[in-house]
C-alpha cells in the first residue's frame, strides 16, 4: 500500500464520519415547515411551490451528479444546463420572497 492510497483512505474515512455527523444532526431537525411560507405572526402557513421546486431540483441534480460520479469513479463536470436549472429555481424562490404576502 502506497502512501498516497493510505492518505486517500484516511481522507475518505474522515469525510464518511463527517457525513454521518451531518446526517445525524439532520435527523434531529424539525422539518415540518421546510416548504411552508411563514405567516406574519411566525406560524407556518401554506405550502410554497417555489420552495418545493428549489428543494426538488437541488435533490434531483445532486442525486444525478452523485450517481454519475459513482458510476465513473471520478468527479464529472456539471453541465451548464443543470446549473441553469438550479439558478432559475433559486431565482423563482428569491422573486417569491420579494412579493408581499396578503
Amino acid at each position: 500500500m502506497t502512501v498516497i492510497s493510505a492518505l486517500q483512505w484516511i481522507v475518505s474515512a474522515v469525510f464518511l464520519v463527517l457525513a454521518g455527523i451531518v446526517l445525524y444532526r439532520i435527523s434531529l431537525m424539525d422539518l415540518k415547515g421546510l416548504i411552508c411560507e411563514l405567516t406574519p405572526n411566525g406560524q407556518g402557513g401554506k405550502a410554497s411551490l417555489s420552495r418545493f421546486q428549489f428543494l426538488l431540483f437541488t435533490f434531483v441534480v445532486a442525486g444525478v451528479y452523485l450517481t454519475l460520479c459513482l458510476k465513473c469513479g471520478e468527479f464529472v463536470n456539471i453541465p451548464g444546463s443543470a446549473l441553469g436549472l438550479i439558478g432559475i429555481s433559486s431565482g423563482s424562490y428569491v422573486v417569491s420572497k420579494s412579493i408581499p404576502n396578503k
